[in-house]
């Protein structure tokens, strides 16, 4: 198995070069946001850490769903798939490979993002280099998981930019919703776009010295181990036939 993950993964990295669109979309309009949000020669480390974790939440959800579940089901519904499926014969290879790639990826994005940050600023917060690397690493796959129940869905090709835009406008506007109560707010962190916001909000209370929240924690670990099983579950389910050999 682990050759096949090297194999699907030199792949993947050859074809990084056909995602520029991708790669400028997942990280050059938060950083330019930022930016435009935020006047440079009078940026606090207080305002920048107080704001940035919405932009690793827009560069951490976006990318795992550009990166690592749209591009499955094109690869599916090509065939593309099929062909890598019949050289590996597990379809679980291609997911980790695409799943260790594209968190590299996501990582090199989250420190260009953090660096451009710093270095207009002129305010040098190495933390936030950690931080957010950690959120990725410590959280990024349970999103992952969650997101794979798209791939159980019956979507063709020329819909996915449409589902896509509802579903990041969908779920970016439900995380105004501000649950009374301890398990109302693990209710609402099923939607993954709120729980990367509330990891990534913890872990800046962490780095800059606000405390440690154990109620937030133990909030994390139910809803990741919630978005793990929904995630095996799909992945099971998941048919790698186009959806025209499944009717």
């Amino acid at each position: 198995m682990t050759h096949d993950i090297l194999a699907i993964s030199k792949l993947l990295v050859s074809n990084l070069r056909y995602n520029k669109i991708s790669l400028m979309f997942n990280l050059l309009f938060p950083t330019i946001y930022f930016f435009y949000t935020h006047q440079v020669g009078n940026m606090e480390a207080r305002n920048v850490f107080n704001d940035v974790s919405f932009f690793w939440t827009y560069i951490i959800f976006v990318s795992v769903l550009n990166f690592m579940i749209l591009p499955v089901i094109n690869y599916r519904e090509s065939g593309t798939y099929k062909q890598l499926w019949l050289i590996v014969t597990n379809k679980n290879s291609i997911m980790t490979a695409m799943f260790i790639v594209y968190t590299v990826v996501i990582m090199l994005e989250l420190i260009i993002f953090n660096l451009t940050i710093m270095l207009a600023s002129r305010i040098w917060q190495p933390q936030l280099l950690v931080g957010s690397l950690l959120v990725l690493v410590l959280f990024g796959f349970a999103i992952y998981m969650e997101l794979t129940i798209l791939l159980v869905l019956k979507i063709k090709p020329e819909t996915i930019t449409i589902l896509a835009t509802i579903l990041m406008f969908t779920l970016f506007s439900l995380i105004t919703v501000k649950p009374d109560n301890f398990y109302f707010q693990m209710i609402s962190m099923l939607n993954p776009v709120k729980f990367i916001l509330v990891a990534s909000q913890w872990m800046i209370s962490i780095i800059t010295g606000q405390g440690f929240a154990l109620s937030i924690m133990l909030q994390l670990v139910i809803v990741a181990i919630i978005m793990i099983i929904v995630g095996v579950y799909a992945l099971k389910k998941f048919n790698i036939s186009p959806l025209i050999k499944q009717m």
